[in-house]
């Protein structure tokens, strides 16, 4: 659909993030606060990266296609 209004999609999953600032506020016993803790400093800043990469390829690729074609 998005090739029909001359455009480029990508997704990114970034998923087991941190729901709260601060997990000590809330009644959410639910979640690992260490296990997301770890995720946040390991795996985000990568999503982060991912996110940027795919920026970069859809401005070049909106950038070598004519507006109108």
């Amino acid at each position: 659909m998005l090739q029909l209004l001359n455009g480029t999609s990508e997704l990114i999953t970034a998923a087991d993030t941190y729901q709260f600032d601060d997990y000590f506020k809330y009644e959410a016993s639910m979640f690992d606060v260490k296990h997301k803790a770890e995720v946040k400093e390991k795996q985000f800043p990568m999503d982060c990266q991912k996110a940027l990469e795919m920026g970069g390829r859809l401005v070049k690729a909106m950038r070598e296609t004519p507006l109108g074609n």
